[in-house]
């Protein structure tokens, strides 16, 4: 038996996975434009303790854990370091390289995915297709934003309402969304490079990846509707 913390009741509960004695798992890993720091080291040791503890009690346990391998962080040091900011797989391949040498020191397992992102765009851009037609996003001027008001649960796992969010909101608002707190799902870029999409060219926002890349390597029948 395995005792959590639910993040949304904020009470500890006995572990029951949707599917008996399988399990899937899916932890955020890094945005590899700097060496990983001590709270990587912190995150992927939890996380791979309850891995081993899940296996441990005979769980079936898929797990994946994403790289976050193109972003702004990613290309303003592809820039600073190359002067081109498309250069950012030579950022990102070292990094990778020494992360992978800090987990394994670490004695962590590694997971059964490791998605990147660069490597799954056509899965993410149909993602936002979808959140489109159901009408949970937007296009605006090449940029694609996430509409707030259309999940009505939004900040429940923080305990934050919406309205006390929207009131919190200070600068730098942008006249493309429809709501201050709408976030982007695909960035246009203005000189038309990196990847071609319904929208024109650009890459994926920071929000997306994780839910397009849990539907494809975790579960299919994850509700978009939700």
């Amino acid at each position: 038996m395995l005792i959590l913390t639910n993040t949304l009741t904020g009470k500890k509960e006995i572990f029951k996975s949707i599917e008996p004695r399988k399990v899937y798992m899916y932890v955020c890993g890094i945005t590899p434009y700097d060496s990983a720091h001590i709270g990587h080291g912190r995150c992927n040791v939890s996380f791979d303790i309850v891995y081993r503890l899940l296996k441990f009690l005979g769980n079936e346990v898929i797990y994946c854990r994403n790289l976050t391998d193109i972003d702004d962080k990613i290309l303003n040091r592809a820039h600073e370091l190359f002067g081109d900011r498309m250069r950012y797989k030579d950022v990102t391949t070292p990094v990778i390289e020494t992360f992978h040498d800090d987990v394994r020191r670490l004695n962590c397992l590694e997971p059964s995915y490791e998605p990147r992102v660069t490597e799954n765009i056509d899965e993410i851009i149909a993602f936002i297709m979808r959140l489109i037609e159901l009408g949970k996003a937007y296009q605006s001027d090449g940029d694609v934003y996430f509409r707030i008001q259309s999940f009505p649960d939004y900040g429940k796992l923080s305990r934050h309402k919406l309205e006390d969010l929207q009131a919190g909101v200070r600068v730098d608002i942008s006249e493309k969304k429809e709501n201050p707190l709408d976030f982007v799902l695909w960035k246009k870029d203005v000189e038309g490079k990196f990847w071609q999409s319904p929208w024109g060219n650009g890459r994926p926002g920071w929000h997306i990846e994780c839910s397009a890349l849990a539907r494809k390597y975790l579960a299919e029948t994850i509700d978009i509707h939700a």
